[in-house]
């Protein structure tokens, strides 16, 4: 199956090596930058999962509050769209969703332990769940790529194949009310780089792990596709345009005033057509 054909089929697909290990790198030196900032980083460390598993041990804050500015400073720095524009990945998101694609700008980091580090209750659901729980629109793609990981084998994510077929699963408290007797559980074993695309149908949960585990899980749309979820409530960021929204940036208004651009050749050669 093409892997457009194998998302319809069973909800999700996966694309290796979606972005590059130099991006990898440069994210993880972003991550490490933001937590340690001002604080001294131990001489001589160069283990970059070392660091951050140091940091995580002796959290004091909830882990909503720990990963709110590490992604605050990954968007500042323009490795999120990098990422997203990456060859790979933007080839299997513009198959699925299309050219207008916008990522949700929520805090999208997703924070694994052993054990809860605060008495405030994690933020994360942790049992089998579906992304339109949280007002995600069937339209929408959920992503997912580990960013600090000890291994492939833990606190990754389970997913039950073809469970988007179900509909919107009856749930009280996060938690389903009742699921089909007989179904099949596929655990994932992404490496760095790696991304998975999926429903926002799709169940899925986090495993559990021995230790911190680190990821990035943005939501994406074609933001021309119109919905009634509550996905308006959000904030998002463009940072693709089809070739036809490009026509109508360069229009600038919907009534087509004729000669609207009255200095073409000066626009064109200063760059700031249709910006």
């Amino acid at each position: 199956l093409f892997m457009s054909n194998q998302f319809s089929e069973n909800g999700f697909i996966i694309v290796r090596n979606a972005f590059s290990k130099k991006t990898v790198a440069e994210v993880q030196r972003a991550v490490i930058d933001s937590i340690y900032s001002k604080k001294k980083v131990v001489a001589g460390t160069q283990d970059k999962f070392l660091l951050f598993s140091r940091a995580v041990n002796k959290l004091k804050i909830s882990e909503y509050n720990f990963v709110k500015p590490i992604f605050k400073y990954l968007f500042y720095k323009g490795l999120l769209e990098k990422i997203l524009l990456e060859k790979k990945l933007f080839n299997s998101l513009k198959n699925l969703l299309g050219e207008d694609l916008s990522f949700a700008h929520d805090v999208s980091l997703t924070l694994n332990l052993k054990k809860k580090t605060s008495n405030e209750e994690n933020y994360l659901f942790k049992d089998w769940h579906q992304e339109i729980w949280s007002g995600a629109s069937i339209s929408s793609v959920q992503t997912w790529t580990p960013l600090f990981q000890k291994n492939r084998h833990e606190g990754q994510i389970e997913l039950i194949p073809k469970s988007h077929r179900w509909g919107h699963i009856p749930h009280k408290n996060r938690v389903p009310v009742e699921l089909p007797k007989n179904y099949k559980i596929e655990k994932l074993n992404i490496k760095y780089g790696d991304v998975i695309l999926f429903s926002t149908l799709l169940v899925h949960r986090t495993m559990k792990t021995r230790f911190p585990r680190l990821a990035l899980a943005l939501l994406l749309k074609n933001f021309k596709y119109k919905n009634s979820s509550f996905e308006e409530n959000r904030n998002w960021k463009i940072f693709s345009f089809s070739e036809l929204t490009k026509v109508e940036r360069y229009l600038g208004n919907h009534h087509l005033s004729p000669f609207r651009l009255l200095d073409i050749d000066n626009e064109i050669n200063s760059g700031t057509l249709g910006k």
